[in-house]
């Protein structure tokens, strides 16, 4: 047997940009169960009925993101269940009320339990779907849980989010922010970020729901208001952006800062893309076009009308 190639190690050498991959689930439903328990797919798992099996197997399918999780750490204090963006949860002593509930949440009837005021970080370890989870994703959830401060923070542990060849991938709740190659070397200063209320840029992947040129120019924008000594939370795009990107085509978007206004360049590059370790192992994968971060440069700006 060969040496295991992992896929965010290929994604890295390859230079597939971070940016861009943004896109985050509008409503999670995450539900408390061992992760030595974890199967794929997830509503196989271990000492699961058949009928809570097929209240998850329906939502997943549904297009909900439900997702199994655990706390190296007392797990005996995870709630059951875990509503999201909502950020409310129950715990459930009667699986078919636990079962009633998720049913419910696919239909959009939230069900009856407590707020929690903490921000959540969902960390993907799920070693069953992906290596590079197991490898990259589990150590930084670990030194996530040594650094945060319990009353700001619930750090759990996850099944898959999405973005294998990005780990150690995160998602932060009920802000919907997504990070992708985040390490544990980086934990403490993610951490002091949401603190602030601030997005952390070295492994921020892009606001959710916007397109993913868009996302690209937004975070360029944000790092260079950032070696200015601003700390900003969005920065308005606008200009063209086509449905079909061409291989090789520019991009030209413009942020609109509060004190500038920026010329952003996209260029249109390909990538061969392995999503997960699997797909490296069989061998198969796509070229894919990614738009790219081409130049960052200064416009005329006026305060009272903006861009000249």
């Amino acid at each position: 047997m060969g040496k295991h190639v992992f896929c965010t190690d290929l994604c890295l050498a390859r230079g597939e940009p971070l940016a861009g991959t943004g896109d985050t689930p509008e409503r999670a439903l995450l539900l408390a169960w061992p992760r030595g328990k974890w199967r794929v797919p997830r509503w196989q798992s271990a000492d699961m009925s058949p009928e809570l099996s097929a209240a998850i197997h329906d939502a997943a399918m549904s297009g909900l993101y439900i997702g199994l999780i655990d706390k190296v750490e007392a797990p005996e204090s995870l709630p059951t269940l875990h509503a999201q963006p909502e950020n409310v949860y129950a715990s459930f002593d009667d699986e078919a009320a636990l079962i009633a509930a998720i049913r419910n949440y696919v239909d959009g009837i939230l069900f009856a339990g407590t707020r929690d005021t903490r921000r959540t970080i969902i960390c993907c370890t799920d070693s069953r779907r992906d290596a590079c989870c197991a490898r990259y994703g589990f150590s930084t959830y670990k030194a996530l849980v040594a650094a945060a401060d319990p009353a700001l923070f619930n750090i759990v542990q996850c099944t898959h989010i999405g973005g294998c060849r990005f780990a150690a991938s995160l998602v932060v709740m009920p802000q919907r922010q997504r990070y992708g190659r985040m390490t544990a070397e980086q934990a403490p200063a993610f951490l002091s970020a949401l603190a602030r209320d601030e997005l952390y840029l070295p492994a921020y992947k892009g606001r959710t729901d916007r397109h993913e040129a868009e996302q690209v120019a937004e975070l360029a924008a944000l790092a260079w208001a950032s070696e200015r000594g601003q700390v900003l939370k969005s920065v308005a795009i606008t200009g063209a952006i086509p449905e079909a990107p061409i291989e090789g085509a520019a991009l030209n978007l413009t942020a609109h800062l509060p004190q500038a206004a920026l010329a952003i360049s996209l260029t249109a590059r390909s990538f061969y893309m392995q999503g997960n370790c699997q797909i490296v192992a069989d061998n198969e994968g796509e070229d894919k076009l990614r738009w790219c971060l081409a130049s960052v440069t200064p416009l005329p700006f006026s305060p009272l009308s903006g861009p000249t």
